[in-house]
């Protein structure tokens, strides 16, 4: 199956895998990769995939993991840039080797039981991992293309901004996080000021918290947040909390504005 998407400009297609290019990477990463792993970059190594969602049930719940890409096999890209990436995110094993992921989540050949390699999912937020494919093949064939209906609390006649509002500040907090879901989405219609400014206020709200951390950094990540008075807001609203996600997320916040880390 080609799951690549075909852009000749791809920034993480790597060139053409070579038998002594692989020998090399392999020696260094101590494992034997997955045949069905190497069938797919003898095609493309590396880049852009064409079905991004990959439906996964996570604590419980249905969730989408969005993969932009998958990581090939070069002597200073991809693969074996994976040690220090995890390092980075706060993962310390050898074993998990990491093909994809935006560091909140990452996936990863899973060595820890076998010289052969299931697929496993790390959520560094959590640092919880789990195994959810046998191989690199079940777990291509699980991606898809999900259509989403995200709006079909439309009123009718109702401008969108209207109920983006309405979610945004309903007086229940989970319809409040469908909203700043619902905002992040439309950004580019309805901007992003009167989201930073609603975000920013519930920092302090155990319950909201982790909804404004993550959609603040999704903003960052995306450019969508212009003025940096917005950013050492959020900075300094992550270093006044006690609780450890706060504290990795503003280590992780930093990181990601003073390196001027793009959204892959």
């Amino acid at each position: 199956m080609n799951i690549w998407r075909q852009d000749p400009d791809d920034p993480n297609r790597l060139p053409e895998l070579t038998d002594d290019v692989l020998a090399e990477v392999e020696g260094r990463l101590g494992v034997k990769l997955p045949d069905d792993y190497l069938e797919a970059i003898r095609i493309q190594n590396g880049g852009g995939v064409e079905p991004r969602d990959l439906p996964i049930v996570w604590n419980g719940q249905d969730d989408i993991a969005l993969v932009d890409s998958i990581a090939g096999v070069g002597l200073s890209d991809g693969l074996i840039q994976s040690k220090a990436l995890l390092a980075e995110w706060g993962v310390e094993d050898d074993r998990l080797i990491a093909f994809a992921g935006d560091g909140h989540f990452f996936l990863a050949f899973d060595y820890r039981e076998s010289a052969t390699p299931k697929i496993a999912y790390i959520d560094t937020d959590s640092e919880q991992i789990d195994v959810l494919f046998d191989s690199f093949r079940a777990f291509t064939e699980a991606l898809t293309t999900v259509e989403f209906e995200p709006f079909t609390g439309l009123a009718e006649g109702e401008a969108f901004i209207d109920y983006a509002r309405r979610q945004l500040y309903s007086t229940d907090k989970s319809e409040k996080a469908k909203g700043a879901n619902t905002w992040s989405n439309g950004v580019d219609m309805l901007g992003a000021d009167e989201l930073i400014t609603e975000l920013l206020t519930w920092m302090k709200d155990e319950t909201l918290r982790v909804t404004a951390i993550c959609t603040m950094q999704h903003l960052i990540l995306m450019r969508k947040i212009e003025d940096d008075a917005s950013i050492k807001a959020f900075l300094e609203a992550l270093r006044q909390n006690d609780d450890s996600f706060s504290k990795q997320s503003y280590e992780e916040t930093k990181y990601i504005v003073e390196n001027d880390i793009p959204f892959e």
